[in-house]
């Protein structure tokens, strides 16, 4: 791979030397960008930090200029990512005529299937324990132009929602990422630790999915969908190819306080209303009905690439 990449880059090289010996370096970037496939590419962090396994996570507290207080993702400072994987798809972009243009989000063979595209940004070092593999990109069909709005769905849709993970096609295989075939698949897996010497190993682990699924004669229904339609319009509008998506995992969990002992939540119904009920408005959603509440989320936002 890495003798690929470096003959791109000469050949790219090679194209922009003009017949005078000089060379134009920003053409030939332009150029190296223009070889990557289009798509829509996302970014984690934790408040104002990169979310990364390997070390402490730091620097994700809030100063105000009214008071001394600062507050850290779920009470705590510093934390070690422990897991952070979730499905989107059904992706939309409306463009400046109110168009609604739908995606081709192809299958790649390992991130997208179905029209599903897994985010990994998890890599299997230090706390993190899942795969060693990341990706923060979903391949898609899109122009260089700005758009209105980009919407698209944290989840699987249910079509997919309830086959057999142990034989379905990558992305879909994931063990760490299914419960039992019947309840279907966590769309969402946010996971991680307090490092914090007064907290140590206190958790906050965020599973979001489909809950109430039962199956007869093959059908499968959920009470709760827990499916959310993520729809950003920022004021300037979305160019896929100078913009990005970027999820905040301290924003996903704002109102858990793992300072005084681990939160937990499973999408499990009653038993985890009291923990879910705190976090599921973060991502839009009504606990209690697992479809769009009152609340706008706030864990997605567009940000500079």
């Amino acid at each position: 791979m890495k003798s690929l990449c470096r003959s791109v880059i000469a050949a790219a090289s090679l194209i922009f030397i003009g017949c005078d010996g000089s060379s134009s370096p920003n053409a030939a970037l332009l150029a190296l960008a223009t070889l990557s496939p289009p798509g829509i590419e996302f970014k984690a962090v934790v408040g104002d930090s990169d979310a990364s396994c390997g070390g402490d996570i730091t620097g994700h507290g809030d100063s105000h200029s009214s008071s001394v207080t600062i507050q850290h993702v779920a009470g705590v400072m510093p934390i070690g990512l422990k897991d952070l994987r979730f499905y989107v798809s059904e992706f939309e972009l409306v463009d400046q005529n109110d168009n609604i243009i739908t995606l081709d989000v192809p299958n790649t063979g390992a991130w997208q299937y179905g029209g599903v595209a897994l985010l990994d940004f998890e890599n299997g070092k230090g706390s993190c324990s899942g795969t060693t593999e990341t990706n923060n990109f979903v391949q898609a069909s899109v122009e260089n132009k700005t758009y209105k709005t980009l919407r698209f769905t944290l989840g699987v849709p249910e079509s997919l929602n309830h086959i057999d993970y142990s034989v379905a096609p990558s992305p879909l295989n994931v063990s760490g990422l299914a419960w039992s075939w019947t309840m279907g698949y966590r769309f969402f897996v946010g996971e991680f630790l307090s490092n914090d010497a007064a907290t140590l190993g206190n958790a906050a682990v965020l599973h979001i999915g489909s809950a109430g699924c039962s199956e007869s004669a093959g059908v499968y229904t959920c009470t709760n969908s827990n499916r959310t339609v993520i729809e950003l319009t920022p004021t300037e509008g979305f160019n896929p190819f100078t913009q990005k998506v970027q999820f905040d995992l301290k924003k996903a969990v704002t109102g858990w306080d793992i300072s005084t002992g681990s939160k937990s939540c499973h999408s499990m119904g009653a038993m985890d209303s009291a923990t879910c009920s705190l976090v599921y408005p973060n991502f839009g959603l009504d606990y209690s009905t697992g479809n769009a509440g009152s609340t706008t989320q706030t864990v997605f936002g567009i940000i500079s690439k």
